[in-house]
């Protein structure tokens, strides 16, 4: 009982923690306040751990923990999920490879995106026939488009801008894939093998989002910040969630 008081204020600990020390770091967002949503309870768990040993408290310390169990497991299957989506993506020989955007501060692309971008770069070098499609439109307080600042990153770094289709209109998974695929196939084709490219943990539910829209499209993963990884996938996780009950995947 030791052992479990301690893993209860250790994680509900850190969860809150880390939740303080990424407020001030990203923008925010639901990833940001999920681990202390999760954390506060286990906190609170341990510190009355000792008083809860009869009665009506033994029997919410149970349901507590055993819901935080059922917990880890989706995590853990969710998180297998995610692994598998990245196995195949990037042996792939696309014709297109579609950029799902992300926000940009001004006209700069965030870390995020520019991890994607840098992703998307390093194919189209070892694939020269390959057309990027950056995709992304003007989200709230987004001075430019993020396709046009997409584009502008990868121009700056060496990508010729005849490479480069730009899809400024989508406000959603569903919309990137939708209108950049319009957009491929009026100008490779119908045929053209698509590819994409997004956040390592947004593959899956992008891979299934795009398979819903009727879309064949193999996912490359980009590396996520390393300071909000877990903040992403605790949200991702109940993104795929919510996306899976209402039938969005």
């Amino acid at each position: 009982m030791r052992l479990l008081r301690f893993l209860c204020l250790f994680v509900g600990s850190f969860l809150v923690l880390d939740t303080l020390i990424v407020c001030f770091l990203s923008n925010y967002n639901l990833g940001v306040i999920l681990p202390a949503a999760l954390g506060l309870p286990l906190l609170l768990l341990g510190l009355f751990f000792p008083h809860m040993n009869a009665g009506f408290w033994l029997f919410l310390r149970r349901a507590v923990l055993m819901a935080y169990g059922l917990g880890c497991l989706v995590l853990l299957f969710l998180g297998g999920c995610m692994l598998s989506a990245l196995k195949d993506g990037e042996a792939g020989d696309y014709d297109a490879l579609i950029v799902l955007g992300a926000a940009v501060h001004g006209d700069r692309v965030t870390w995020v995106l520019s991890n994607r971008l840098d992703t998307a770069l390093a194919y189209a070098q070892e694939h020269p026939n390959t057309v990027l499609v950056v995709s992304g439109g003007k989200g709230d307080g987004e001075t430019v488009t993020e396709a046009s600042a997409m584009k502008g990153y990868l121009v700056d770094r060496g990508l010729e801008e005849g490479r480069i289709l730009l899809e400024d209109k989508a406000k959603s998974t569903e919309e990137n894939f939708r209108f950049s695929k319009a957009i491929v196939d009026q100008a490779l084709g119908e045929d053209a093998s698509l590819g994409f490219v997004t956040t390592r943990f947004h593959v899956y539910r992008a891979g299934r989002t795009a398979k819903k829209a009727g879309i064949a499209a193999q996912g490359i993963g980009a590396p996520d910040v390393w300071y909000i990884a877990l903040n992403n996938f605790l949200r991702e996780c109940v993104g795929i969630c919510w996306y899976t009950v209402k039938g969005y995947i």
